[in-house]
This record gives structure tokens, C-alpha cells and sequence, in this order.
């Protein structure tokens, strides 16, 4: 039989083990709730904030902290709950804070958790005031690569009646053949031809991969064709369908708000050239869960039908200079730029061409991450019934359509969530100028 005491004992050895099991389980909970409101104040307060000159500009980020300016002098006004202060003195992000800068050029502020310890720094730049003609426009582009793309590696069935595949592990999808045997390549066909000639047996390629510029000697197999190849598959250009966001006092425009990247490999391409042209909408096929749609159109790509150049393709879109006066920007047509910082989770419209002209759709804005490092500032959800009923929501195409907010273009369209077409990411204007 157990004594008294040892039952005692051992009643008190399971209440211990009780106590520690549900204060790990507590401390788990405090630090999923520490982690969560981490990322929700990381999400809410900005690494950099452009500011307009000589405009108010008001954040309200409720957080407990302080902030103090590094090197600032009388630039930046605060306006911070009744307080206004300037210079080198102190403001409090637990209360709403009004900007107002009047000299351009960038200046830092750091950020300290209940004035004690060290958060991070807020940097600031002050630029003039910017207006953008916002389009909606759908536009047919073209795109010829800084050199040719490799998609791939294949086998060669030689003349001697064996097969090889002299680029596998060697060459990778996503590489560009820059020069072969030290002449510039910019066609496939320039390619081909420079195979054919030089050392039968060898050949030399300068090729950029990430950045980086590689030289790659390769064997030669003679085909059964005749010719020397090295058993690639290689792509020179592309072209596709997208939107115009705007247009600037400069006639400079930017589209798509995502760069142009090859639809094998998935990589940015390099540009060499590229141009865009008007697009006429034929029909749309519409997106369902699992499925994205996409705008059905055709493009005439004569050099007479040509509207812009593109000068850059860049992970936050292309951008470029309008050439056709009908395209320019029209200043009665023009809004003023919405910075990140006065995005507001709520209504919206997008401007969109889903057939001949361009519509203007209601959406909302669900969610905001001012610091957002790609063109995935925003969450937005289409509303309109209309654009509900014609397209399921978000499609291909539509990448690049400009949203309005409060009498401001703040940013554009860029993806679609595949499993619900009526939701997608949206990227800051800001981001695009």
C-alpha cells in the first residue's frame, strides 16, 4: 500500500509539472502575441517617408514610441497632438503628428520604444509635388532582350549517329549570351551563324548570370542536320498585353507596376530595346478560383503604330517616353500623387480598359504595408458588380491599372490571387515615379 505522505508527494510532483507545462504554454502565447503585434507595427511604421514641400502631410501611427531628429534644423515642422516643434526636439508617435516641410533634401529621425530604448531610424525625403495623368489604357508591348535568354538545355543528335547535350550543368535557364567567340550577339539567328564559324570543335560565350559575367567554353556537336550546335533553347524577345498607369508633365510613362519577365524562366529580362502600342481589347476570358483570366486583344506592332519607347524594365514596372502626341499628358486630366503614408484601408476606384474605353471600377483597399520592399504595398478587393460580372474580378492584362483614392492616384494594380481572382496586391505610386 502507498503512505499518505508519499501519495502527498507525489500529488505535488504532477502540480509542478502542471505549473511548469502551463507557464511554457503561457510564455508561447506572450511571444506569438509579441511576434504578431512586432509585424503589425513593422507593417505600420515606414523606413522612409517622402514628403511633398510645402505641404501638410498627417500620419497617425499609434505606437509607443518617440522620435527625435538626427540632423533635420528647421526643414521639418511637427505638428505633433496640440505641440509644434521644429529642429532637434523630440515628438511622440502615440499621438497623430502633422508634417509640413519646407526646404528640399533628405533627413533622418530615430525612433525610440517609450523614449528609452533604440527602435530604428525614419528616413525622410523632401521632394517637389508631384501630378501624374492616370490612364487605365490597355497597350500592347515588345521587348527585345540585352542579349539572348537560354530557357533550357536540350540533347543534339549528332552526324556520328550519338547524342550529346554538351550545355547540360553548364549552361543555366535564365543565363543571357551576351557575345559568342567574343562577337556581340543580339538575334538568334547572329547565333546560329557564329557557330558555324571559328574552331569547329570549340566554342567561347560571355554570358551574365545574376549580375555576375561569366566566359563558358562548350563543345561544338555537328548535327545531323549539318550544323554546329550546342543544344539550347534561346529566346530574343517578347511581347504581351498590359496597362498604361500614367503619364507625366514630361510625357514619361510607366506601366504594369511589375517588371516584364520571361514566361519560362521567370527572370527579369535584360532590355536592350522595347516599344508599346495601342491594344484593342477583343474579349475577356473570366477568372475563377485556380484560374486567372485574362484580357483577349491584338496589337498591331508596325513602327507607324508605335506610341512609346520603354527605357527600363524594372521589378516595379517599365517605364519610358511617349512619342505619340495623342498619348501626351494633358494637364486638365492630371491628379496629384498620393504618397503611401496617406493610403487609407477603404474605398477605391481602378481605371481599366475591358473594351473600347476605359472604366472607372470600384474596389477596397484591405490592407496596408508601408514597408512593403516589392510591388506588394496594398491588398485590394474588386466591388463593382459590373467588373464582378464581366471579368471574375483581377485578370492578366489588367496588371498596371492606376487606383485612385481620395482625388489622388496612389498606386496600380500588379497581381491577382490565384485562388480568389477577386483579390489582388496593388504597389505604391511612389514606388513607380
Amino acid at each position: 500500500m502507498i503512505s499518505r505522505g508519499n501519495r502527498l508527494k507525489a500529488n505535488r510532483r504532477r502540480r509542478r509539472k502542471y505549473r511548469i507545462l502551463l507557464s511554457f504554454l503561457l510564455l508561447i502565447n506572450v511571444g506569438m502575441i509579441l511576434a504578431w503585434y512586432w509585424k503589425e507595427i513593422e507593417a505600420r511604421v515606414p523606413n522612409h517617408i517622402y514628403l511633398f514641400q510645402n505641404q501638410n502631410v498627417k500620419i497617425d501611427l499609434q505606437v509607443p514610441a518617440t522620435g527625435s531628429w538626427v540632423e533635420a534644423k528647421d526643414a521639418i515642422v511637427i505638428t505633433n497632438g496640440s505641440r509644434k516643434n521644429s529642429g532637434n526636439r523630440t515628438f511622440a508617435l502615440d499621438k497623430p503628428i502633422t508634417f509640413t516641410a519646407s526646404t528640399l533634401g533628405s533627413y533622418q529621425a530615430e525612433l525610440k520604444w517609450f523614449g528609452l530604448f533604440h527602435y530604428k531610424y525614419i528616413h525622410f525625403d523632401v521632394i517637389e509635388e508631384a501630378k501624374v495623368m492616370p490612364s487605365g489604357r490597355a497597350v500592347g508591348l515588345y521587348v527585345q532582350s540585352d542579349g539572348i535568354m537560354v530557357l533550357g538545355t536540350s540533347q543534339i543528335d549528332g552526324k556520328d549517329g550519338f547524342s550529346y547535350e554538351p550545355a547540360k550543368d553548364i549552361l543555366q535557364p535564365g543565363d543571357t549570351i551576351l557575345q559568342v567567340d567574343d562577337k556581340e550577339v543580339t538575334t538568334i539567328e547572329q547565333v546560329i551563324d557564329a557557330l558555324q564559324k571559328g574552331d569547329k570543335r570549340k566554342v567561347t560565350l560571355k554570358v551574365s548570370r545574376d549580375k555576375n559575367k561569366l566566359k563558358i567554353k562548350l563543345d561544338k556537336i555537328l548535327a545531323q542536320d549539318g550544323q554546329y550546335k550546342i543544344g539550347v533553347w534561346l529566346r530574343e524577345d517578347t511581347e504581351g498585353i498590359g496597362t498604361l498607369s500614367f503619364v507625366t508633365d514630361q510625357n514619361q510613362f510607366a506601366a504594369l507596376g511589375h517588371g516584364i519577365t520571361d514566361v519560362d524562366t521567370g527572370k527579369l529580362i535584360r532590355l536592350n530595346k522595347g516599344r508599346i502600342y495601342p491594344a484593342q481589347i477583343d474579349g475577356i476570358q473570366r477568372g475563377e478560383s485556380g484560374s486567372p483570366g485574362e484580357l483577349i486583344g491584338s496589337v498591331n506592332l508596325s513602327p507607324t503604330n508605335c506610341i512609346g519607347k520603354i527605357q527600363s524594365n524594372t521589378p516595379l514596372g517599365i517605364t519610358g517616353q511617349m512619342t505619340e502626341e495623342h498619348f501626351f499628358y494633358d494637364k486638365t486630366k492630371a491628379y496629384s500623387v498620393g504618397l503611401k503614408q496617406e493610403v487609407k484601408v477603404g474605398k477605391a476606384w481602378i481605371l481599366c480598359q475591358l473594351g473600347s474605353s476605359v472604366k472607372k471600377f470600384e474596389i477596397t483597399i484591405e490592407k496596408v504595408n508601408v514597408n512593403s520592399r516589392d510591388n506588394k504595398g496594398m491588398v485590394i478587393r474588386v466591388t463593382d458588380s459590373k467588373l464582378l460580372k464581366k471579368s471574375g474580378g483581377i485578370v492578366q492584362g489588367m496588371s498596371g491599372a492606376p487606383i485612385l483614392q481620395n482625388n489622388k492616384v496612389i498606386g496600380a494594380v500588379t497581381h491577382v490571387f490565384v485562388n480568389n481572382p477577386a483579390r489582388g496586391y496593388a504597389t505604391f505610386m511612389e514606388n513607380m515615379l
